[in-house]
């Protein structure tokens, strides 16, 4: 099967380089040992039902790219013995050459972990997840010596076809059509700055070591309270997550070094464009991407910053600005140099990435342990982290999730730029909003 692509999978595969590769991952860590046997085989079950993490590039004659499904072996590497770090050393992944996903088993004396590593062109934050819980339910099948159901959540090859659509009419465009004038010029006109002091890097020169991040979680209570203060703030948990990463980069900014000027700094988050008719959808890219822009100006007023966030977060909903980058997008393909000239610019387009997948696993029927974590066979699953890409200009990309009722945040940084001591004192400080309500001065 051929599947054309969508004009934000070419955008995420021509920024594709080889200092900072387009992938994202997903990593599981386990008490206990989970059987190697079955897990494989639960893998090889639920990709079946997966095209585009079987998929390799194409080019036309027109040089136009396709996705081509292929029935190669699923790259799974056992790895024994203690871990010198969190992660194996992935490898970047060739889409030409190989699928875009790629599975690491770690053993170790008692407990297992497992680094799922997707090119993030196939797949999506939410398609991602999906995929994960597929293969843990699928494994307690087996473990429990039961045949897996075929084909469980009804998965349909074709809605691929529509895949990444934004719903946009002409009707909409002229209807909306001053609002996204305003977000057109923000992303064509608008420059943000890095989180710190930036010389770009020659991206043509392979990374190495190139996934670096740190990781904490709030306790359940402050989790709790965390939650309770949206609700009574009447904002929504990602108005709140971008409010308190805005403070954190001018805080941090203030410490690390002196900010020259009054820049504006960009959080960009991925926004879903899965309707009700494509839940039954297999993995895929199926997301757009919305910008925040402040000035640290703005932030000597939290309340104020949480307010004006909120209306803009609503004003982006109700006037469907998820529109925006894909139209822009189709645009500048077919302008001389295409996506890719775009591309080649050292401009910074984002300071920071910010992506919440919510509450994860909850629907899974597992037995859970006292503190809410899923027993998985006889072993129990204790961490989840996540991490999107993180390309040159934008040193960070926040990923949070919600496990057994703990807010977890995972911070993946640009250790060419940062160093581990600056990424670890940025995530504390992110903690401390967290953890307390920002006073106003």
């Amino acid at each position: 099967m051929l599947i054309p692509f969508t004009i934000f999978e070419k955008y995420m595969f021509l920024d594709d380089q080889p200092a900072y590769p387009m992938d994202s991952f997903r990593f599981l860590r386990f008490s206990g040992r989970l059987k190697f046997n079955y897990f494989e085989a639960s893998i090889a079950e639920v990709i079946r039902y997966h095209p585009m993490l079987r998929s390799i590039i194409r080019q036309d004659q027109h040089g136009q790219f396709f996705w081509e499904e292929t029935d190669y072996p699923i790259f799974i590497r056992k790895i024994r013995g203690p871990l010198a770090a969190r992660f194996p050393n992935p490898e970047a992944i060739d889409l030409f050459k190989e699928p875009g996903f790629k599975v690491y088993f770690v053993e170790e004396k008692n407990q297992t972990s497992v680094l799922f590593q997707f090119h993030h062109s196939v797949s999506d934050g939410i398609g991602e997840m999906q995929v994960l819980a597929d293969i843990l339910s699928d494994y307690v099948f087996r473990f429990q010596g039961k045949s897996p159901p075929e084909n469980p959540r009804n998965l349909d090859p074709k809605l691929l076809f529509y895949r990444g659509s934004s719903g946009l009419t002409l009707a909409k465009y002229f209807r909306f059509f001053f609002s996204t004038a305003v977000t057109t010029y923000q992303l064509l006109f608008r420059f943000p700055t890095p989180l710190a002091p930036h010389v770009p890097l020659n991206t043509n020169i392979p990374a190495k070591d190139y996934l670096a991040f740190c990781a904490d979680e709030l306790t359940q209570e402050e989790t709790q309270n965390y939650f309770d203060r949206a609700k009574k703030c009447n904002v929504t948990i990602n108005d709140l997550l971008i409010r308190d990463l805005f403070l954190t980069m001018g805080v941090w900014r203030k410490k690390w070094f002196v900010p020259q000027g009054n820049p504006w700094l960009r959080i960009s988050m991925p926004m879903n464009l899965r309707t009700e008719s494509l839940k039954n959808m297999p993995a895929a890219n199926s997301v757009t991407m919305l910008f925040l822009d402040r000035k640290e100006r703005d932030f000597s007023n939290p309340d104020r910053l949480l307010e004006k966030i909120h209306q803009e977060t609503d004003w982006i909903k109700r006037t469907e600005q998820k529109h925006v980058l894909l139209l822009s997008l189709k645009i500048r393909n077919r302008l001389p140099g295409g996506i890719k000239y775009e591309l080649m610019s050292p401009k910074c387009r984002a300071t920071a990435v910010l992506s919440n997948l919510g509450k994860i696993f909850e629907s899974l029927p597992f037995m859970r342990r006292h503190d809410g974590r899923l027993f998985v066979g006889n072993a129990v699953l204790e961490e989840i982290d996540a991490t999107p890409p993180i390309r040159s200009g934008t040193l960070i990309s926040l990923s949070t999730l919600t496990y057994a009722n703990r807010l977890r945040l995972i911070l993946r940084y640009d250790a060419k730029n940062m160093t581990t001591e600056q990424a670890v004192d940025l995530l504390q400080i992110f903690f401390s909003f967290l953890k307390s309500e920002p006073a106003v001065p």
